[in-house]
């Protein structure tokens, strides 16, 4: 058994195996680090912990601490946080163990090893060299070609939990002699993402931690020139011309800017502008831009000043039903033709749902007839993703009540654009020419009395 007593050092060794089967790879110098420091009854905060050791606390806090956390949290199937990981670990490690222990130690001739055991609960993304990563040939070879040209753009639109952040962490991947930052939108605050100034500061801050860099913004910032100029000039001689490498720069969520939008014209007007300068300026070329969406812009941008019409697009669709049968083989299922098109109809081919009705059928949690039974109730294995998805409307009255008359409809229907992008983003409903219907059977069916 693993010991749980409150001077238990950190398990390390386990700990890489998991690291390891889940991802590939173990866990980094720094990851280590952090998950040392926060193992002690006496926390100590991400600055306090990046000045000892010489980092920048936004990139410990933005950036090392949420991806340790989330493949923690992967691996032991709950969440792990800076506060309760040393109790959440060390009671998942101890609970292996004693299945472990009730097992036989060997297996009877030529029986195969059981995938379960290196099963883990599915997540927004998909780990790097896992096995259950399906590969869509019309998107990952044209994003590996592309993001190794000089001033490459690449978008990458899609709902959430469709597949976003894992095709941007292979495009990353494949990129080995590039340097990469990647900023997610969501961690920008409200007062950050209404202020183009400070979003801009924000950025360039973001930057440099990243790139352990000299911030010196206000070296740089300049009220006459404006802050779109200042914060230019900054990219160009405080990185594009330190750094000898090609330089990765992610943006995800980017249409949490497009809440406000005179920010958002003057944002994605600059990253325009940053795109044509890599087509004559031999500096600006070490620049690629990996814009990463969950919805087509709604605001107005002028067709020479958006990013959003150049570059190369992927627009991430739903598994096909040949793509399921091949996911549910790598589960170790062999399910009939008739079971995976039944799956297929009820979430649409949505990478995670699948993945979780599938993970819960390779583990032996459920059955098929009592997840098809219970998949639009309160009980099923889809609560949790139809709860968010009932929060976030019953905070917008407005988009409900564009949504009932798209689920009350049996045609597709036509909707404000704002409105219906907005629900695409969500993934509630899929675009028909002009026109919008819900995404799937389980959306009509939970949703219905709901709203």
């Amino acid at each position: 058994m693993i010991s749980s007593t409150a001077d238990a050092p950190v398990p390390f060794d386990v700990i890489d195996r998991l690291v390891v089967e889940q991802t590939g790879q173990s866990l980094s110098d720094l990851q280590r680090l952090v998950l040392q420091e926060c193992w002690q009854a006496t926390k100590r905060t991400y600055d306090e912990i990046a000045a000892e050791y010489n980092y920048s606390g936004s990139y410990i806090q933005q950036r090392v601490a949420p991806s340790l956390w989330r493949l923690l949290s992967g691996i032991v199937g709950t969440k792990v946080t800076k506060s309760n990981c040393k109790g959440t670990i060390l009671a998942y490690l101890s609970s292996q163990s004693a299945s472990v222990s009730s097992v036989p130690t060997k297996m009877p001739a030529g029986e195969q090893p059981d995938i379960t055991s290196v099963l883990t609960v599915p997540t927004d993304s998909v780990p790097l060299r896992s096995h259950l990563y399906i590969q869509r040939p019309s998107y990952e070879p044209a994003c590996y070609r592309a993001i190794l040209q000089p001033g490459a753009l690449i978008r990458i639109k899609a709902p959430r939990q469709m597949g976003k952040t894992s095709l941007m962490n292979r495009i990353i991947a494949h990129s080995e002699d590039c340097q990469t930052i990647v900023l997610n939108f969501q961690q920008a605050e409200q007062p950050i993402l209404s202020d183009l100034n400070r979003l801009l500061r924000w950025l360039c801050a973001n930057l440099t931690s990243q790139l352990r860099l000299a911030a010196r913004l206000d070296d740089f910032w300049d009220a006459d020139l404006g802050s779109k100029m200042s914060c230019t000039l900054f990219l160009e001689e405080q990185v594009l011309s330190a750094i000898n490498s090609p330089i990765i720069l992610a943006l995800e969520e980017a249409s949490e800017l497009f809440e406000y939008p005179k920010v958002a014209q003057d944002f994605f007007a600059m990253l325009r502008t940053w795109h044509e300068y890599t087509k004559s300026d031999e500096v600006w070329q070490s620049l690629r831009l990996l814009i990463v969406q969950s919805t087509e812009t709604y605001i107005p941008l002028n067709i020479n000043q958006s990013p959003f019409n150049v570059g190369t697009e992927i627009a991430l669709k739903p598994f096909t039903p040949d793509q399921i049968g091949t996911l549910a083989q790598r589960y170790g299922l062999g399910l009939q033709e008739s079971v995976i098109q039944q799956l297929a109809n009820l979430v649409g081919g949505h990478p995670y749902l699948t993945s979780l009705a599938l993970y819960q059928l390779a583990t032996g949690s459920a059955t098929w007839g009592w997840i098809l039974t219970t998949a639009s109730t309160d009980e099923g294995i889809f609560s949790s993703h139809l709860h968010r998805h009932l929060w976030n409307l019953q905070q917008h009255p407005d988009l409900a009540a564009a949504f009932k008359q798209v689920s009350d409809s049996d045609d597709p229907i036509c909707l404000p654009q704002t409105q219906s992008f907005k629900l695409c983003s969500m993934g509630l409903v899929v675009l028909e020419k002009n026109s919008v219907k819900v995404s799937h059977r389980l959306y009509r069916e939970y949703f219905v009395g709901r709203l």
